[in-house]
């Protein structure tokens, strides 16, 4: 079941001059809702290990992207999940704007691997 990790609206530094959200910047909104739901689903510290991520369709200045997710695989210390953005249009209608998987490890407060009991809630 996907779950909605975070919603945040695309401001014209986060652009280029014609208005089109920056790939970083949306790789960006993916890897904070992926560290957030690494942090629920683990409970504590995580840092991203690998990301592989796809390009959909564009980003665009002043509309609203949300990140959702699905856990994918959890072994040991380390977290896949699946991963998409989708940008809101005014008849609240959400586009794909990427997806990917993406790689996280939780880890303890020396940044060692640590292993927990996954929060599946």
């Amino acid at each position: 079941m996907k779950k909605l990790l975070i919603r945040n609206i695309c401001q014209p530094p986060d652009t280029n001059p014609y208005g089109t959200g920056h790939g970083a910047w949306i790789a960006k909104q993916v890897a904070h809702g992926g560290i957030y739901y690494s942090m629920m689903v683990s409970g504590g510290d995580a840092v991203l290990a690998n990301i592989q991520l796809k390009y959909k369709s564009p980003m665009h200045v002043g509309k609203f992207i949300c990140v959702y997710g699905s856990i994918k695989e959890i072994k040991g210390s380390k977290m896949i999940f699946l991963l998409e953005a989708k940008r809101v249009e005014k008849n609240q209608k959400e586009i794909t704007v990427a997806d990917g998987t993406l790689e996280y490890v939780a880890v303890n407060e020396k940044g060692k691997p640590r292993k927990f009991k996954p929060n599946l809630k």
